[in-house]
């Protein structure tokens, strides 16, 4: 299968492609991916699509009707080759999209590449455009105006920047070559940069003994605004970070945080696949309840790593384990669906907040679900064992091998290293909604860490409610069950306007503490209608404060 791409229309943001490819049969489907992998969630990328013809290989017109909403089938009966020209909207700038203006050219070909179904394993080809001065940052090589890859799985793997501001710098690791680049307004500070990144994809291969790629590139977009997103590739990592001036300064953790992060991927996911995955379907949802292990063990070991391999110090550390407290307990859908249910649900909803309380979240609660069951296989193994050896073992056994490993040989895998049962944790705290307080006090207490409850610094948590302020409007945007506010019948969404008849401007917390032994009357705005009611004293429900320290 074959593309050539065109950018001549990039004032207007249109990417011209062109697809080939030789065929057999009265029928031919042509199918543009439906979701990509790194986003468990459905990506309808078909909108994008304004013009689509299809001619055979001597200019002819040939008969196609749509299928499904990504999907066509072709009347391909007299033709050898079918040829197919459309153009794609390639206006957003994210790190899993594609972009076009008149001196970039950004794509993700799992948006907007369409194939044969049946022929994945076929050898692909891109044309890609190149003008003087510009450089390409991309996966695989890129020579004489082309990249070439194995099949498909590996072309919708492989984005690819053109620009001339693109920016880089490479070292090695274990033998395989590693480059970072910058594109966009960004003064990287290099010497550190390098340092760094060293630090933690040496001590990344060490962990695994060998990389499943001969080379790899951390492409990071940056942007003159707020940004942070990441997306995992076997041969790369595309991240959007900013605003540009923060990039090598206050957001130079999240840098080196989303790095480590989206590394781990190219074992951890890419690899190590889930059996569902493995290959992926790219015209419907690949359901999985592994997720808190392909995000959840990915989220913990990326800062783990950064700190056992002294990129960062334990203070920097325990500020990220205790960001990840926050978001846990301050999610009460954690005690109504599991996190394995939850990873099988990204699907439903994506990555939106959902209804409240409804689910638990791959990330936070499997990072916390990951630290435990690595402080559990240190302590039965006297520190000889740990979730590295897990993660190595499935590297070797499932990922190496191309066989996609289940729950249950995860499961075994933990037990095998750890030489105990973990029926009854997966029962509880990875299957079941059990709230794991105690047993997480019991992995930090083995860490070295202890871990404190106190009374929230905020006054609205102590009565339940989680508010956000945006342009002066102050907003509920969760509720604590049976909490003050959850008795007061507060509900997301809620705009409120007076504390006792005085005015809230961006100072709901300043009021509600200056009120904090009196009665709280409380009007607040829901579906175009003024409400009051009463606020009484804060009761035991409420968003406390969870933290953890050095001993």
């Amino acid at each position: 299968m074959n593309y050539k791409l065109d950018t001549s229309n990039s004032s207007q943001h249109y990417l011209n492609i062109e697809f080939r490819a030789k065929v057999s049969g009265k029928k031919t489907t042509l199918q543009l991916p439906a979701w990509r992998p790194g986003r468990y969630e459905l990506g309808n990328f078909a909108k994008n699509i304004q013009q689509f013809n299809v001619t055979d290989e001597n200019g002819k017109d040939l008969k196609f009707s749509k299928q499904t909403k990504d999907s066509w089938v072709v009347d391909s009966t007299k033709a050898k080759e079918i040829v197919v020209k459309y153009n794609y909207y390639s206006i957003d700038f994210n790190a899993g999209s594609t972009y076009l203006d008149e001196d970039t050219l950004y794509v993700n070909p799992v948006n907007c590449f369409i194939y044969i179904p049946g022929r994945e394993n076929d050898k692909c080809t891109v044309e890609i455009p190149k003008e003087k001065g510009q450089k390409i940052a991309c996966g695989v090589p890129y020579k004489s105006g082309k990249i070439k890859t194995n099949n498909f799985h590996e072309l919708v793997d492989t984005p690819f920047v053109v620009s001339s501001l693109l920016q880089s710098k490479s070292y090695d690791s274990k033998g395989v070559d590693f480059t970072v680049w910058f594109y966009g307004e960004c003064k990287p500070d290099w010497k550190k940069v390098i340092t760094d990144f060293k630090k933690f994809t040496d001590y990344q291969m060490k962990l695994f003994g060998g990389f499943p790629a001969k080379e790899y590139h951390f492409i990071n977009i940056i942007h003159p605004h707020i940004a942070y997103h990441g997306v995992e590739h076997v041969t790369s990592t595309v991240i959007v970070l900013g605003p540009s001036y923060e990039v090598m300064k206050e957001r130079y953790v999240d840098l080196l945080g989303v790095s480590s992060h989206e590394l781990y991927h190219a074992w951890n996911i890419k690899t190590i696949r889930p059996a569902e995955m493995n290959p992926y379907d790219y015209t419907k949802e690949n359901y999985s309840k592994l997720g808190y292990v392909c995000e959840g063990v990915t989220t913990y070991m990326g800062d783990l790593i950064l700190h056992e391999s002294g990129v960062f110090d334990k203070t920097r550390y325990l500020i990220e384990l205790n960001q990840y407290l926050k978001r846990h307990y301050d999610n009460g859908g954690r005690l109504n669906l599991s996190v394995a249910d939850s990873s099988y649900d990204t699907w439903l909803n994506g990555y939106q907040m959902g209804v409240p309380d409804r689910k638990s979240s791959i990330y936070v609660e499997g990072s916390l679900v990951s630290f435990m069951i690595d402080m559990k296989i240190r302590e039965t193994t006297n520190h000889k064992k740990s979730l590295h050896t897990v993660m190595k073992d499935l590297y070797v056994n499932f990922g190496k091998k191309g066989i996609g490993y289940t729950e249950e040989d995860y499961k075994s895998c933990i037990e095998k290293h750890s030489g105990v049962s973990f029926t009854s944790f997966f029962n509880n705290y990875i299957w079941g909604t059990k709230e794991f307080t105690n047993e997480l006090k019991k992995a930090f207490d083995f860490g070295g860490y202890k871990l404190a409850k106190s009374i929230s610094e905020n006054p609205s948590d102590w009565y339940g409610l989680k508010l956000t302020v945006e342009n002066g409007v102050t907003k509920v945007v969760h509720v604590q069950k049976d909490s003050t506010g959850y008795i007061a019948a507060f509900s997301r969404g809620d705009e409120l306007l007076t504390i006792n008849n005085l005015p809230i401007k961006a100072n709901a917390d300043k009021w509600m503490e200056y009120f904090k032994e009196d009665k709280i009357e409380i009007t607040y705005l829901r579906n175009n209608k003024i409400w009051k009611t009463s606020l009484n004293k804060a009761n035991k429900n409420q968003f406390y404060s969870y933290k953890v320290a050095l001993k």
